[in-house]
């Protein structure tokens, strides 16, 4: 078993290159064998010999001249010894054409090398056959180049072939070192640029695209939207902060470590200032490919001590430090002061970051407050890069350090607490004069259902005396006992209303006890 290093995947021994060429060679060298001792005397038509002799010196000088070609832009002396070599036998396969078929050499051996410029007539005709299938290629230039990239594929000498599937190249290993013209199949949501040893080419889009001798892919590239993140963590206090990769680090101005959650959507700049297709037409391309945003996106590369800056890594930095130019001029409390008529101060750095990031000129204030309109460095260092920001994400919470958060809690729970006294406070005060409010309403109501016969004799014009007045109150006293649930112990309270009612019996009109000789 092998393995591909450029996939890592394991090749069967029957799909290896080296094994299909001995294995087909000795099938056809043993059938061949075969037929030659079937047919000793094989005599062939003075004309058609000619005809096949020209053909096949045509063959081999044409193969000749193609190979010598190849060897003028050779740089590596292991492939041009090996041109060398195939140039070698191109070479003297036309002297001995000439003298096997033109001389006195035996049947056989005429019969052998009229074969062998059949086979390699033949060989040219399928080969140009089949490079019009192997590509999806329209062009009479087009289907010429396939053929030609074909047949030096042929003779041992390659170019790149690539395949690129949604910004990644699908490649064997060492296509990148290949210097001969290549291929490169490229996906609608794809593009990728070309270089030489010296300077870069040119941008090539979705479709098929042909290699120039010496020319080999340079990057790759994603014409779909992006999208990169960055992880809030709980930064450390009081101890050096040690950081790896890209994170939302921040200090604010009154020292203390923060982090959020960020993300940014972003891709390569179409070209216009619409949306973005991304398939919303069908008659077109589902991607837009600027040539101009692609050359810029390589061309541009950043490149700092420790690594390499590509393009789709530009926007995250951006965003993450114009995240911390803003922190470091608020305090703590400013970040997380939140009025409820207010926007929330993580939602307006939010908006200036997208704003420095999408827009060419943002707003600003001078130190006296006054508005001043300035153009957003960050907008132009993307442009340059051929690069649109879409949209910024994230923002919605700090990470903060734990004993900060701690003490912050504390801080918000005293201030509950006081808030939740005072609020106890006010609602006692609140039940006293609610409590105070219906004792009066239920006083003046049991006195106006007591009063009430009272009233009436009095609404007639009737001036009753004490004993009288107090029977009605009596009376409507009982009439309300009498009432279900209104009093709980009713029938006790009745009875003793009665006895009241029999006392007052025995006592004058002004309520004064009378003896047995009417006197007071």
């Amino acid at each position: 078993m092998g393995y591909n290093l450029g996939t890592m995947d394991v090749v069967p021994l029957h799909r290896r290159p080296g094994f299909i060429f001995l294995l087909g060679f000795g099938i056809t060298a043993g059938l061949y064998y075969w037929a030659i001792n079937a047919a000793i005397e094989f005599v062939t038509p003075g004309l058609l010999t000619d005809i096949i002799l020209i053909l096949g010196l045509f063959s081999a000088v044409a193969l000749f001249i193609f190979i010598a070609n190849l060897l003028f832009w050779i740089r590596e002396t292991q492939k041009m010894l090996a041109a060398f070599f195939r140039l070698a036998i191109l070479g003297a396969w036309i002297p001995i054409n000439i003298y096997v078929l033109l001389g006195d050499s035996v049947s056989v051996t005429r019969t052998i090398f009229t074969h062998l410029s059949l086979g390699l007539i033949t060989l040219l005709i399928i080969t140009g056959f089949i490079a019009q299938f192997v590509l999806p290629v329209r062009k009479p230039k087009e289907r010429l180049a396939a053929f030609r990239r074909l047949l030096g594929f042929l003779i041992g000498e390659r170019g790149p072939v690539t395949f690129i599937r949604n910004g990644e190249a699908k490649e064997a290993y060492g296509e990148q070192m290949r210097r001969a013209p290549g291929v490169f199949l490229i996906d609608y949501a794809s593009t990728a640029v070309l270089r030489t040893t010296t300077h870069f080419t040119r941008p090539v889009g979705p479709g098929v695209t042909f290699s120039h001798r010496g020319e080999w892919r340079a990057e790759s590239l994603d014409l779909r939207r992006q999208v990169r993140t960055t992880k809030g963590f709980t930064p450390p206090a009081g101890e050096p902060v040690k950081l790896e990769g890209v994170n939302s680090f921040a200090i604010t101005r009154d020292g203390i470590p923060v982090s959020t959650d960020l993300n940014i959507t972003f891709m390569l700049d179409p070209g216009h200032s619409d949306e973005p297709r991304e398939g919303r037409d069908a008659g077109q391309p589902p991607y837009d490919f600027n040539q101009t945003a692609a050359e810029r996106a390589v061309y541009g590369h950043a490149y700092s001590e420790f690594e390499d800056l590509p393009w789709i890594k530009l926007p995250l930095r951006l965003a993450i430090d114009l995240w911390r130019e803003m922190v470091k001029d608020k305090t703590l409390q400013e970040l997380v002061n939140q009025e409820k008529t207010d926007t929330p101060p993580l939602q307006v750095i939010k908006d200036l970051i997208q704003d420095r990031l999408t827009c060419h000129t943002v707003e600003t204030r001078t130190v006296n407050g006054k508005r001043q309109v300035d153009v957003s460095r960050e907008y132009s260092v993307l442009l340059s890069r051929g690069i649109r920001v879409l949209s910024v994400g994230g923002i919605t919470d700090l990470y903060l350090p734990d004993d900060v958060r701690k003490e912050r809690m504390l801080r918000w729970r005293e201030t509950w607490a006081g808030d939740v006294q005072a609020a106890l406070a006010r609602a006692k005060e609140e039940l006293k004069d609610v409590r105070h409010r219906g004792e009066a309403e239920a006083c003046a109501t049991l006195i106006r259902d007591l009063t009430t016969e009272l009233r009436q004799q009095l609404g007639e014009g009737k001036t009753p005396q004490m004993r009288d007045s107090l029977r009605y109150v009596i009376h409507s006293a009982i009439r309300l006992c009498s009432q279900r649930g209104l009093v709980i112990d009713s029938t006790n309270l009745v009875i003793q209303l009665n006895e009241i009612l029999d006392e007052l019996s025995s006592l004058n009109a002004n309520c004064l006890e009378t003896n047995a000789g009417g006197g007071r």
